[in-house]
């Protein structure tokens, strides 16, 4: 993990999301001044600052990579190619890649166990892998495919949120799917407490009931029914 200021990025180890990996390495070559290397050289900088902002970005991209990683990289002073050689490596925008990422997407379900949250992350990585390859999945059927991805529990909801509607959002289904998982541990929560009083109140009852002696050792008198 690297830890610069507000910025903490896990090393790419070749099985991580690079997407995501890319994008916040992009965030600390703008936060440093030497993203400016991933383009063409401006007119109005010297070949030698030209040369030393290309030697610090190659240094941060490389220093946010898994030492296995490096190696057919290590030579390279020239961050823009770099760059292309990791993207090259790890998001080659192939026909087998946006197969196997499309495939993925109409597969994915509900696993049974997890937060709601932790399944629109593992939704959205998918989204985001695919738009890393150009590839565009419209609103509605992000929303769509949302919805199809729940189990049989989740029925009534998704008839209510299509109901009447002409369109579906995507930002729409997640915070009702966020919701609705809210209210039903509120629910939960309520019950468990409401249980819990319940049993608390039969007790004292019971005590009274059969005559079990209090704090002071003397007996209770039971109630004559």
């Amino acid at each position: 993990m690297i830890s610069n200021a507000k910025f903490d990025i896990e090393k790419f180890d070749g099985t991580n999301n690079f997407g995501m990996w890319q994008c916040e390495v992009m965030d600390l070559l703008f936060r440093e001044g030497s993203d400016i290397a991933l383009s063409s050289k401006p007119k109005d900088i010297s070949d030698k600052d030209w040369e030393y902002v290309n030697r610090q970005a190659c240094g941060t991209i490389r220093f946010c990579l898994a030492k296995d990683q490096k190696y057919f990289i290590m030579k390279e002073t020239m961050a823009s190619s770099l760059w292309k050689k990791l993207e090259d490596k790890y998001m080659a925008k192939s026909i087998e890649n946006c197969l196997y990422l499309k495939k993925k997407l109409f597969r994915f379900q509900y696993k049974k166990g997890i937060s709601m949250i932790e399944h629109l992350d593992n939704y959205n990585k998918i989204l985001a892998d695919l738009q890393n390859l150009d590839v565009e999945i419209i609103d509605e059927d992000k929303a769509l495919l949302l919805l199809n991805s729940l189990s049989d529990t989740y029925e009534h909801l998704t008839t209510t949120l299509l109901y009447g509607k002409d369109e579906v959002k995507f930002i729409d289904v997640s915070i009702a799917l966020v919701n609705n998982e809210y209210r039903k541990k509120d629910q939960l929560d309520h019950r468990d407490s409401t249980s819990e009083a319940l049993t608390v109140a039969r007790g004292r009852t019971n005590n009274k009931r059969y005559g079990v002696p209090n704090e002071r050792g003397r007996m209770i008198e039971p109630f004559l029914y």
